[in-house]
């Protein structure tokens, strides 16, 4: 006698939704690069690192400086460059987020992002980390960010399948 299972044709084309879905994530990955930008932004605002720790002030020398060019006085701000041009680009594979602010050949995000001992024009001035990036110092994502971002795939993926 032989048996016949039924009740297969949905579970078998959630998988081939599943399999589908490397040609249709470009829509996911922008948000998880908008995402990432965000939480960037935040720390601009905010004058903070994405894990929550406060920025070292401006010196008063710094701030002088600024005041007499007619520049912002918020930390990491004069023309704005670095704070507000990240842009997202996403594929239905990755996503980047970037920002190439320069002057001169100076990497304005790496310097502040790790600090430096050796900046200015004598490199001697030390420029202090002040973290806007939303990964530590062993390449792991904020907590609550990685939250964030787990919640925007497993969202996509429940409601693509």
């Amino acid at each position: 006698m032989p048996i016949k299972v039924e009740g297969f044709d949905e579970v078998i084309k959630k998988l081939q939704n599943l399999q589908a879905l490397e040609v249709k994530t470009k829509p996911l990955m922008s948000q998880i690069g908008n995402t990432l930008k965000n939480s960037i932004t935040d720390s601009f605002n905010e004058e903070r690192s994405p894990f929550g720790e406060k920025w070292k002030a401006l010196k008063p020398s710094t701030i002088k400086q600024k005041e007499k060019k007619n520049k912002s006085n918020k930390i990491l701000r004069r023309d704005g460059a670095l704070a507000d041009k990240w842009l997202v680009k996403s594929s239905n594979k990755d996503v980047t987020v970037s920002n190439n602010t320069n002057l001169n050949g100076f990497a304005y995000g790496l310097t502040h992002q790790f600090g430096s001992s050796s900046a200015g024009r004598n490199k001697r001035v030390f420029i202090p980390a002040r973290v806007f990036l939303p990964i530590d110092k062993n390449n792991k994502l904020e907590p609550n960010l990685k939250e964030d971002l787990k919640d925007l795939v497993v969202e996509f993926v429940k409601s693509n399948v």
